[in-house]
């Protein structure tokens, strides 16, 4: 078997070889499709993630700053999502300015019909760097109402514990 090296190691969307021969890919990623949050380090006043999205064949990632309390702020704003099919909401990490530090990214949660059903849009920017120009990706995604919850309990969970993850599963 010959290996196909698809992106750096470290990225979070790493995949193991595939063979050559037979065509057949063993596995496309080693993460699920979603919306990882992952807590990368903090001091007084912030906190550092990395925010990822993949839905299995594109994806992008940006590590951003947020205030202290705005991973657990975010948390209380998205809880209970959604309540009805006219629901949106919106949570905003980081800045979309060249001068700001870090990256960005919008999670736009919203009903796609009048039934209730529950999706996401993501935009991710990289942080801009002196002439080179920042990278972006837009995901949309289906979330069930679960997911949502079990997101919000993540996102508590890393503020208050100051390291872990928490991940959004996403479909279609």
């Amino acid at each position: 078997m010959e290996c196909l090296a698809l992106v750096d190691e470290k990225s979070p969307f790493h995949s193991p070889c595939r063979s050559l021969s037979s065509g057949a890919p063993d596995t496309l990623t080693r993460i699920d499709t979603g919306i990882r949050l992952e807590f990368l380090w903090n001091d007084a006043d912030i906190v550092e993630v990395r925010v990822s999205a993949w839905n299995g064949l594109f994806g992008g990632s940006a590590d951003i700053y947020a205030a202290i309390g705005e991973l657990s702020e975010s948390a209380q704003k998205l809880k209970g999502f959604p309540r009805s099919p006219s629901d949106k909401r919106i949570l905003e990490f980081g800045a979309f300015a060249p001068k700001a530090a870090g990256g960005a990214a919008t999670l736009s949660f919203y009903c796609a019909d009048s039934a209730g059903h529950a999706s996401v849009e993501i935009r991710i920017e990289s942080e801009h760097r002196g002439a080179i120009s920042s990278q972006s990706v837009l995901l949309v995604a289906a979330v069930e109402p679960a997911a949502v919850d079990s997101f919000v309990s993540d996102l508590s969970r890393m503020e208050a514990d100051q390291q872990g993850t928490a991940f959004l599963r996403t479909s279609g």
